[in-house]
């Protein structure tokens, strides 16, 4: 597997986003940055979360015989062992969006879970995105933080790597045959921010960007961030941004 990874903080030295890459396995894993109260069970940071989990589930992905929901819940369960004995999580913790690939023989396998976004390239040059929309669907019918959060691991509303190991189980999973791809990019909700909220690319043109250089696309997505109205400007003016990409193609 020929990958990289580019990633930027918004706040130096406080990435909350992890990636890795480990034989035919990547992943990137965006901490959920919600407001304090919201996981208040728990004294460990998201960051310490998503790169614990990130790890774990790098080493559980190894075995092919197992499918990367299973080796998910399998990870999840060995970071909920570190903290539930000091932690309350019953009142909240942290969590974190998770997108995977495994190359596994004339296939390329993927999970994804939460509002991360996987770009993949088609030999012919198409781009097409996964992404689990549930999150937005949650946020467009409530009203309010605390029925938004109120929806979060629960059937009917939408799911996240926290400490539930069910959660795993609602992961969006497939494949593609490895011979329909040029190369695939796993990117955090920092870097898609180019399409939805700043107007910077499409699908298409994101993904051919970030091919050339991931560190351009996103020196530009902070400037766009910085350039915001005041009106416009999200909870948090900047993101961490992260894009894992994995060539997969003959160039």
């Amino acid at each position: 597997m020929r990958a990289h990874v580019c990633s930027d903080a918004a706040v130096p030295g406080g990435n909350e986003d992890a990636a890795g890459i480990l034989g035919d396995v990547a992943v990137m894993l965006d901490g959920a940055g919600v407001p304090p109260r919201f996981r208040a069970g728990c004294h460990h940071s998201v960051a310490w979360y998503s790169h614990q989990l990130a790890g774990r589930l790098l080493l559980r992905a190894q075995d092919p015989a197992v499918g990367l929901d299973a080796a998910l819940a399998a990870a999840i369960g060995e970071v909920r062992s570190l903290h539930e004995d000091q932690c309350e999580l019953e009142r909240g913790g942290p969590s974190a969006t998770v997108i995977a690939v495994r190359q596994r023989a004339d296939v390329l396998e993927h999970l994804v879970l939460c509002d991360s976004s996987l770009l993949l390239t088609g030999a012919d040059g198409a781009v097409r995105r996964l992404t689990d929309p549930r999150v937005d669907q949650v946020v467009a019918r409530e009203r309010g933080a605390e029925a938004i959060e109120a929806q979060r691991n629960r059937p009917g509303g939408f799911w996240v790597a926290r400490h539930e190991e069910e959660a795993a189980a609602q992961a969006l999973t497939g494949s593609t045959p490895l011979a329909q791809l040029e190369r695939v990019q796993l990117v955090s909700d920092g870097v898609t921010r180019a399409v939805e909220l700043l107007g910077l690319h499409d699908d298409a043109s994101l993904a051919a960007e970030l091919a050339e250089d991931p560190s351009a696309v996103i020196t530009r997505i902070r400037a766009a961030e910085r350039d915001l109205p005041t009106g416009r400007r999200p909870r948090k003016v900047h993101d961490d941004a992260t894009v894992v990409t994995v060539e997969l193609g003959s160039r």
